[in-house]
């Protein structure tokens, strides 16, 4: 699998499909950090969200590099469908993982903040970068071209999606008290946001750990249903 991942991130290099998403990721860092001082918390969570996008983004890119014959020949050449989609998911997230990086690091590297970045901080909005990259591949792999062959379908569908994840809090307080569950079936981009807009920083027991842990279960979920697809797909 190791040698897949490799293989992966130098095919996608190659292919240049990276520089849009990349790109407009950098403008977006750098056009949101063009007014300082900023707010520690409150600017990582929205960093958070762009980088919950633009993963989203990758995923439907990488996914869509290999053909149908060539998806066949190098999962009988690895041994298995999960093992393969299992290595274009971690190579999308590694893309992702350096993106969460440069996020938290540019800010602090040329002063944007009114304050230094202590430890607690510092770690939480990794974290949650690093889980709504997680949720944004996710959810991009029920729209790639494994599972969805039309491109307009797929582009489209996903960027619905998380159109409607980004406006859940909004959405919410719109909605009669008996439809206010159907919350629970749209992916929690943004369940973390006031959780993390309350927190005063100091201390880790005065944050909500639910939406952290929510964000991961139904990541997962979809995970699994995507290797189900993927590997129906196949047949």
């Amino acid at each position: 699998m190791k040698a897949l991942i490799k293989y992966s991130l130098h095919d996608y290099l190659r292919s240049h499909k990276y520089f849009p998403p990349i790109s407009t990721f950098m403008i977006l860092i750098f056009v949101y950090y063009s007014y300082t001082p900023n707010p520690i918390i409150d600017s990582y969570a929205v960093t958070a969200l762009i980088v919950y996008v633009i993963s989203a983004w990758l995923c439907v890119s990488v996914l869509s590099l290999d053909s149908h014959v060539q998806r066949q020949m190098m999962i009988l050449h690895i041994g298995g469908e999960n093992r393969y989609y299992l290595s274009k998911l971690i190579s999308v997230w590694l893309i992702t993982l350096i993106l969460t990086l440069y996020a938290f690091i540019y800010p602090i590297t040329f002063g944007m903040f009114n304050e230094s970045v202590s430890l607690k901080i510092g770690l939480v909005s990794i974290v949650n970068h690093i889980f709504l990259s997680i949720l944004g591949i996710s959810i991009a792999s029920l729209f790639s071209k494994v599972i969805t062959e039309n491109a307009v379908n797929s582009y489209g569908g996903l960027a619905l999606i998380i159109t409607i994840s980004l406006a859940t809090l909004g959405i919410y307080d719109v909605l009669p008290t008996y439809l206010k569950n159907i919350i629970w079936i749209i992916p929690p981009a943004v369940g973390t946001q006031p959780v993390l807009f309350n927190w005063n920083g100091e201390n880790f027991l005065d944050l909500l750990l639910f939406p952290f842990i929510w964000m991961i279960v139904y990541s997962t979920i979809l995970l699994y249903l995507f290797l189900r697809l993927a590997k129906k797909s196949q047949k």
